[in-house]
């Protein structure tokens, strides 16, 4: 093994909004914030937020505060917003249910692991700072398909997962990659030697539309990080308690 480099098994890649972040959640401490601190109105960023998701599209949350607070003539800029947002979320568990417990478990079998997460990287960052994981090696993509990220790292002895998303922050030789993710478009074209694993709603809520799609074949279709759980580690199921 190289001395710049580190081997196992099997690396876990976790995508952020809608499988392990509360992104519903996220928007509502954000609207709150707006709403309490500006002339821009909680129902006009959620109103703006919807509509996007129903074209199929991925809100661009701080651009669009951005313009919003520009037309209203304000001298408030997103930076106090941001703040604020990350302090108040802070306070709160926003991560979807059994998140923690994923991390635990992949911690206690000593399975590396990062996440990908597609979108506007301050907002990303603030997001994964609000929920107090920024810790978690993260690697932030404006690439939506992130099939094509995931051939990038094919070798023929396996895959390197870049050194962002390794705690060492050197590359790491891996055999296997298990890809979560919540939208049908992150898994195509996933090369040979990923197990993707699409997570639905565990609460039994409707699929948005961007999330909809035709999933890749061997893509396993889960409700919820509980669902992954029981797919990935069963012989844990039995000592999950806490659903939060």
């Amino acid at each position: 093994m190289d001395s710049n480099s580190f081997t196992a098994d099997t690396f876990f890649i976790l995508d952020f909004d809608r499988c392990i972040g509360n992104t519903d959640k996220f928007h509502t401490v954000l609207e709150e914030v707006i709403e309490r601190e500006t002339t821009v109105s909680q129902q006009q960023l959620a109103e703006a937020k919807k509509s996007a998701e129903t074209r199929g599209e991925t809100f661009d949350t701080i651009r669009y505060v951005k313009n919003a607070l520009a037309e209203t003539g304000g001298s408030m800029s997103w930076q106090p917003i941001e703040r604020q947002f990350i302090a108040q979320a802070q306070k709160l568990n926003m991560l979807q249910p059994y998140a923690r417990q994923l991390f635990h478990i992949l911690e206690s079998e000593n399975v590396p692991f990062g996440i990908l997460t597609y979108g506007n990287e301050a907002w990303q960052l603030a997001k994964l700072e609000a929920a107090n994981i920024l810790h978690i090696p993260h690697l932030v993509t404006g690439i939506e398909g992130k099939g094509k990220i995931l051939t990038g790292w094919k070798k023929p002895e396996g895959f390197i997962v870049p050194p962002a998303l390794n705690k060492e922050f050197v590359a790491l030789h891996t055999n296997e990659i298990v890809f979560l993710d919540d939208k049908a478009v992150s898994f195509n074209g996933i090369p040979e030697g990923v197990r993707g694993v699409r997570v639905e709603p565990g609460d039994g809520g409707e699929l948005l539309p961007i999330q909809r799609g035709e999933l890749p074949p061997g893509v396993t279709n889960v409700k919820g990080i509980y669902g992954a759980i029981e797919l990935l580690f069963p012989q844990y199921v039995d000592t999950i308690i806490d659903k939060t």
